[in-house]
């Protein structure tokens, strides 16, 4: 599924260096396209240069992966470029960087784009399964949040809980999830419909920004546990302290290698005061994405690890 995804943005040439650099596309975490430079593979956390004969990638090649990302409109994708990144069905980020263009002191687009950052989205069923027993009290779910430095598979985890929790298990019933897909990569949403497996009881909301879509899933879709990925803002908790009062459970990511470093983080001082979260998953940047460090109760106490 990965390969088919990934291998329908890229010209010809870049899709046989592939072939002969993979033989599990599972372990692949990143692809890196420089215009008239190498093309870069991260791959179980360790950077490699596959054999190119010398070759680079081309402007021609470079345009042509713009134009299978943007499905030949990058118009279409104003917004998207102004975030800087795209993401295409599968859940799979596309960072971009070049020149970007300002207006009164904000990004306004961005031109001359020579820098790809093609992240891979994993889907790793199961990868949640040693952290669920922590999560559930008298079979009420705990409000969780998953803390790791980039790359180490805090969305995987995210994804993998959801799909669980949403369809129920030996040692709960399913609950109502709504998640907040704020950059399409939870779900691998395409015209709206999840690639990724969500599980039974998920209803998402794609593509829109934490603060509104919290409050519509909340009004619309009365759930149980709202899940977000990558939160940080004084905006991001704030909507978040709003949906604790209405009774539903928070799920939610967050940048981070260590309760020392979340404390002082402007705002999380807060979350920590309030106890938001009664349990805190801290994962492991070791090349596999979704291995557990440590879990944490909301009293900064070792459960696991």
């Amino acid at each position: 599924m990965i390969k088919d995804e990934i291998m329908q943005i890229l010209p010809k040439r870049l899709q046989e260096i592939l072939e002969g650099e993979l033989s599990d596309w599972n372990q692949l975490q990143e692809i890196r396209l420089r215009m008239e430079g190498p093309m870069a593979l991260c791959i179980r956390g360790m950077k490699r240069l596959p054999n190119q004969n010398g070759q680079v990638v081309s402007r021609k090649e470079f345009r042509e992966v713009l134009e299978y990302i943007s499905r030949y409109s990058l118009y279409a994708f104003e917004e998207e470029i102004r975030r800087g990144f795209l993401t295409i069905p599968g859940g799979h980020r596309i960072g971009l960087a070049g020149q970007v263009v300002a207006e009164n002191g904000k990004v306004k687009t961005m031109k001359y784009i020579s820098f790809l950052n093609i992240r891979i989205a994993h889907e790793i069923k199961g990868c949640a399964n040693p952290v669920l027993p922590y999560l559930f009290e008298k079979g009420e779910f705990l409000s969780t949040l998953i803390a790791s430095p980039p790359g180490a598979g805090k969305t995987t985890m995210l994804r993998d809980i959801i799909r669980q929790v949403a369809s129920g298990g030996k040692m709960f019933t399913e609950k109502t999830v709504s998640v907040i897909d704020e950059r399409s990569e939870i779900a691998g949403s395409y015209m709206g419909k999840p690639t990724k497996d969500v599980g039974i009881h998920c209803d998402v909301l794609d593509a829109c920004g934490k603060a509104e879509g919290i409050g519509m899933m909340i009004r619309s879709m009365a759930p149980e546990i709202v899940a977000v990925d990558e939160i940080g803002t004084e905006e991001d908790f704030e909507v978040l302290q709003m949906a604790l009062t209405t009774g539903c459970a928070l799920l939610a990511t967050i940048h981070g290698s260590s309760i020392r470093q979340l404390k002082e983080k402007p705002y999380l001082h807060k979350m920590f005061a309030e106890r938001m979260f009664q349990r805190i998953i801290f994962l492991e940047k070791n090349g596999i994405p979704g291995q557990i460090q440590k879990i944490y109760d909301a009293k900064g106490q070792v459960l696991c690890g």
